[in-house]
């Protein structure tokens, strides 16, 4: 049974909301061209490197396929499905839990280690 998904409901902004929109975009005018090269810079720099959860899915997989270990393996080991397993490391949009990124790195000998550090753009 699919997953039923809300409606958008567009509705016109009141004249209230316009003369707040107004002044916002009056105040960050000059910011602008600044904020949309920093984006496009993060962007190109995502696009090469991949986000930090592609990164760590990437290396798991990589790490798999140095063991010669299959998916049928990790599934064995982890009790995480294999049709589960090919979408964490083929899909670009994967968002596994931790628990998840855990039990697959176990699997195959590593250790997960989370680190929050500064933005480097």
């Amino acid at each position: 049974m699919a997953k039923e998904r809300g409606k958008r409901v567009y509705r016109k902004a009141t004249e209230e909301e316009r003369a707040r929109h107004a002044k916002i975009r009056e105040q960050i005018a000059d910011e602008l061209p600044e904020i949309k090269k920093r984006a496009r810079q993060r962007l190109a720099l995502l696009k090469k490197e991949g986000t930090p959860l592609r990164q760590v899915l990437t290396a798991l997989r990589a790490e798999r396929e140095r063991q010669g270990l299959s998916l049928s393996d990790i599934n064995e080991r982890t009790g995480i499905d294999r049709a589960a397993l090919s979408r964490l490391e083929n899909n670009e949009d994967a968002n596994p839990t931790l628990a998840t990124l855990e039990r697959y790195a176990d699997a195959v000998g590593k250790q997960m280690v989370v680190l929050l550090l500064e933005p480097t753009i």
